[in-house]
């Protein structure tokens, strides 16, 4: 964790009893982004190439979302995460079924048992 990802606050305490301040430092952590590079790459992928098929620019979904420019890029060219929304709007715009776009398989990972089977 890096210091961009945590918060430091400072609470005072009185302690009557002993007519001090005591100084508490309380980290927060926030948890960092999940972000599925590898399967993003592909959805970023197939608008592109649907883009591309059907002529329409970054020029032209930015008219036909309200999005900005750089918002539009991020979504189809970008390495950032982008919204469901987002996903959604361009498909809107490139006029396509979501379906087009994540109709492919990801790898599924092995997980725990449920907590319910899981023994105490």
């Amino acid at each position: 964790m890096n210091d961009n990802t945590n918060i430091r606050i400072t609470i005072l305490l009185f302690q009557i009893w002993y007519n001090n301040i005591v100084i508490l430092n309380v980290y927060l952590f926030m948890a960092e982004q999940y972000i599925d590079k590898e399967n993003l790459e592909i959805i970023r992928e197939r608008l592109w190439a649907i883009s591309n098929e059907k002529e329409i620019t970054l020029e032209d979904i930015q008219d036909r979302t309200g999005f900005s420019y750089s918002q539009v890029y991020r979504i189809v060219r970008g390495t950032n995460n982008m919204s469901v929304s987002g996903l959604i709007a361009v498909c809107k715009a490139l006029e396509i079924q979501p379906t087009e776009i994540l109709n492919f398989k990801i790898k599924i990972p092995k997980h725990l048992p449920l907590r319910r089977d899981r023994k105490p």
